[in-house]
């Protein structure tokens, strides 16, 4: 079974589809714990600033809504509200433990990130297997910093406690392109494994996109 491809399918594209509990259960905490565990601040004209993907989300618990400082009038996708609501909701007060590891060395993650789920790699493959410099200026565009691994790496915050590195390994006579997405340890703290391959095909995109801005 292939990679679903979240573009494809309705209800990636709509946050109408988030379950009315969440919203719920945000709405019951406290913002001054919210800020401390999530490491994000509160604005009272525009609610809780969010970085994501080096761009500058909001919060407005008064309806109960996000938006994004670059696009106040585009409602952002079922995926971006889901990731934003799972990081406030859960995000633990911890450091980054500075060991990485791949999606299957998450707990469960053997099991879950395969068919359906597999994160979000191919395109990236295919776009950049022969463009390391590409890739890299691709993830330099994130804020990222270079990771000396493969032909080319780097590692970015995704949100304020969750740390991606995307290695490539270019294309030869013999391999295809190959991408490998890393994360620090932590990462299971803060977010479930599904709202994490909602993350990737985010950020994963998001890299696809900056090299053509």
């Amino acid at each position: 079974m292939s990679t679903v491809d979240p573009d494809e399918v309705s209800l990636f594209r709509d946050s109408a589809h988030i379950p009315a509990h969440y919203w719920q259960e945000l709405l019951a905490l406290d913002a001054e714990d919210i800020c401390r565990r999530a490491l994000v601040t509160f604005d009272p004209a525009k609610g809780f600033v969010i970085p994501f993907l080096n761009q500058r989300y909001f919060y407005r618990p008064d309806s109960r809504s996000f938006f994004r400082e670059d696009g106040p009038e585009r409602s952002p996708s079922f995926q971006e509200v889901l990731v934003l609501l799972m990081y406030l909701l859960r995000a633990e007060d911890c450091p980054l433990e500075g060991k990485k590891v791949n999606e299957r060395e998450l707990p469960g993650g053997e099991l879950f990130f395969r068919g359906p789920h597999a994160l979000l790699k191919a395109p990236l493959e295919k776009k950049f297997g022969r463009n390391p410099q590409g890739f890299l200026q691709a993830g330099l565009g994130l804020k990222g910093l270079k990771t000396g691994r493969g032909e080319a790496s780097f590692e970015f915050l995704v949100l304020p406690r969750i740390l991606v590195e995307y290695i490539l390994y270019i294309e030869d006579e013999e391999f295809p392109a190959q991408v490998i997405i890393n994360f620090d340890r932590t990462i299971c703290r803060h977010l479930p494994l599904d709202v994490i391959w909602a993350m990737i095909n985010l950020a994963s995109r998001r890299l696809m996109t900056i090299s053509e801005e």
